[in-house]
């Protein structure tokens, strides 16, 4: 896809290029699909946007002129994720008589827009519609890494009514057909469209645009829709449908989740066969696929949201878990994959066609999740089909994670395609020592311990559930062992936290990171050193007002507008408060989740997958980060493991669900209404205080045990 010299699919080799402005940035997606553009609607100057279908970008350009001049953009109408009315108005044609311009865009197998002119005026209004179009077939990573150029053929069809666009590099090819219709007669150029019309007097005219996909030699199915519905909507109806309900005076709350139901469902990529159930893209616009640790982290959050899809990423990640040693794509027996990708694939898959295992912590995650879901009522059949591929990725943790043999699951590449740094902070200067200097693989990172920690206990509980005494007293040990020897060895007396990792000569990485947050979420923190990780997290370094900092402000290395030193990513405060709330620390767990919700609502609602770390008395505004991705998978589900924090929401056997609310977290009445678990679904009243569960009337579109 790319030239022998241009930087491998699996390594950013420079900083993404920039969105521009969030508030001028137009997100519209669809599993494999997703579009970019500014608020008129259009795609002409900014390199990033475009539609983009299976990692490529299939349409690179389309400018709407009226008259010869560009639409006057007004506002932009979102009914969902995967559609919006862009609206706008023409310059005067008749005196100062203009046209309102409307372009319905929705997304489904692949694009489809509405362009509709009105007339308001007396007097009818002659003019020219033109849509210049173009398609680059540029991939993501190119895109992503502001490269120029794209190699390969290209060539052109103009056909009586639409553009064939082809591009082919060796065995891989692709076409695109964009179509265009309206009543009036349409004149099709290599350029584009043009289009004659005269708008009567309260008048309208209407042109239909269609873009439709092939990969090699099968062109992507155009998908049935009602004509008043978007594409997305129809499919995705059941899911919100099923979705619980969440009544609550909280405004930013309530905005925050509902946002949170439409963006994952959204972000769900449906396999096209029918034959798996849908997993989690990771985000818009880079990351448009399945990746392990991104999809096993957001399908955790989302639990009590829809289990299925939790489970459905375990299904897809089992069938992709690794099986030989292969050191391009660092894939080892047992390993979980990071991503995998569609470039140079004629179908697209759920886990794509080139995977690449290069991560650290998506193999334990992976077990964890298992653990979860069995709490949250997933049935023995389906539990035992699943657990072999939890004791091959228990396997790879001991025989390939712990590479030394001290008893810490380590990283290093094994190819120079593969991933510098391999947990989620995973830029080439993201870890740093105490001093600034730069901390160099392999590395021990400390939430992967606790990941492993946590990995052992999940798999013990399932011992315990499915009768097997032995395996879980062998887990229970492993766990117990290793939580000693990593508060030995990783807590750092003189600063009062855990080390954010060991090189290889077993010295403590010794800045202070968000990551010690992660280390309680998954329980690996002493409690003798709890408190002092609770304080330190909620310190005025790593606090900024918003969140908390990834790199504590104090430490030579902080920039709050990078990617990993010193931003505040949603996700990572959202198990931060998680963890914090599992050790007692609930005030500490209510400011964080306080602070993260009041982002999302300066946000719109839409928490991104990370924002700039000014602190809030300098700023009164979270400042947003001009490559981040929105939506993104774990920044999306992030209100629904606060909500679940703040409530004290466990699964329990009997009950169904136990209820704690955190002291002032709920100060009016909330009702969340169908809960699911695996096996049913219930609802969470409180009424003044009085908590009450009980069976939930709704509708259960999916029970799976």
């Amino acid at each position: 896809m790319t030239s022998s010299t241009a930087p491998s699919p699996w390594v950013l080799a420079r900083e993404p290029a920039s969105l521009g402005d969030p508030h001028e940035l137009v997100t519209l997606v669809d599993g494999q699909t997703f579009c970019l553009s500014g608020r008129a609607g259009d795609f002409s100057t900014n390199p990033t946007n475009g539609v983009f279908f299976a990692d490529m970008r299939v349409l690179s350009m389309m400018r709407l002129l009226v008259g010869g001049a560009t639409i006057e953009p007004l506002t932009v109408s979102r009914s969902d994720a995967s559609s919006a009315t862009f609206i706008g108005r023409a310059a005067p044609s008749i005196g100062d008589s203009r046209l309102l311009v409307l372009r319905r865009r929705r997304l489904g197998a692949v694009w489809h827009e509405e362009v509709e002119l009105r007339n308001f005026d007396t007097t009818a209004v002659a003019t020219v519609i033109e849509i210049e179009v173009a398609a680059d077939f540029a991939d993501v990573f190119a895109i992503k890494e502001g490269r120029q150029g794209v190699e390969g053929e290209h060539s052109m069809e103009v056909r009586e009514n639409s553009l064939l666009f082809g591009w082919r590099m060796g065995e891989v090819h692709r076409q695109a057909e964009l179509t265009c219709t309206s009543e009036a007669p349409v004149q099709v150029t290599t350029r584009g469209f043009t289009c004659a019309i005269t708008v009567e007097p309260r008048g309208a005219v209407v042109l239909q645009l269609d873009l439709t996909v092939a990969l090699g030699g099968s062109w992507i199915r155009r998908e049935h829709h009602h004509p008043s519905l978007p594409f997305a909507a129809v499919r995705n109806r059941s899911w919100l449908r099923s979705a619980p309900r969440l009544r609550t005076p909280d405004t930013a709350l309530s905005a925050a989740f509902e946002q949170a139901i439409d963006d994952l469902g959204a972000l769900r990529l449906h396999d096209p066969t029918g034959q798996h159930r849908p997993v989690i893209a990771a985000g818009a616009p880079w990351y448009m696929t399945l990746f392990g640790r991104d999809a096993l982290i957001s399908a955790y959050m989302a639990l009590p949201v829809d289990p299925m899809l939790a489970l459905g990423v375990l299904e897809a990640l089992a069938e992709t878990q690794g099986r030989v040693v292969d050191t391009a794509s660092e894939e080892e027996p047992g390993r979980i994959l990071h991503e995998a990708r569609y470039l140079g694939v004629d179908a697209p898959s759920l886990a794509g066609g080139s995977p690449y295992y290069g991560s650290v912590d998506a193999t334990p995650l992976f077990v964890v999740l298992l653990g979860e879901l069995s709490r949250w009522g997933l049935g023995d059949d389906t539990l035992r089909a699943l657990l072999p591929h939890a004791d091959r990725a228990l396997a790879w943790i001991a025989d390939y994670g712990d590479k030394d043999g001290d008893g810490y699951v380590e990283y290093e590449r094994t190819s120079e395609r593969g991933l510098l740094h391999q947990g989620w902070k995973d830029s080439v200067d993201a870890l740093r020592y105490h001093d600034g200097s730069l901390a160099q693989p392999p590395l021990a990172l400390c939430e992967v311990q606790g990941y492993v920690y946590a990995a052992y206990r999940a798999r013990a509980a399932i011992a315990a559930r499915l009768g097997e005494t032995h395996v879980g007293e062998h887990y229970m040990h492993l766990a117990d062992e290793l939580k000693k020897r990593f508060d030995r060895d990783f807590w750092l007396p003189d600063l009062g936290w855990y080390a954010v990792a060991l090189d290889a000569d077993k010295c403590p990485v010794d800045s202070l990171t968000s990551n010690i947050g992660h280390c309680l979420w998954s329980g690996i923190v002493s409690t003798e050193h709890a408190g002092e990780v609770a304080a330190r997290l909620l310190s005025a370094p790593m606090w900024s007002g918003w969140g908390i900092r990834t790199l504590a402000a104090d430490e030579p290395g902080y920039d709050p507008m990078s990617y990993h030193r010193g931003t505040v990513w949603p996700h990572d405060g959202a198990l931060c408060a998680a963890g914090l709330r599992a050790y007692g620390f609930q005030r500490e767990a209510l400011s964080v989740a306080s602070g993260l919700l009041s982002a999302a609502w300066s946000f719109g609602g839409r928490l991104p997958e990370l924002f700039c770390g000014l602190d809030r008395a300098d700023v009164d505004t979270p400042v947003p980060f001009p490559t981040s991705c929105s939506p993104q998978a774990w920044a999306a589900a992030t209100p629904l493991l606060l909500l679940r924090t703040l409530l004290g929401m466990e699964p329990d056997d009997e009950a169904g669900l136990t209820i704690d609310p955190i002291a002032g977290a709920i100060e009016d009445d909330l009702v969340l209404l169908g809960v699911r678990r695996v096996d049913r679904r219930l609802d969470v009243i409180i009424d003044n205080g009085e908590v009450k569960v009980r069976a939930s009337e709704l509708a259960d579109d999916e029970v799976d045990g």
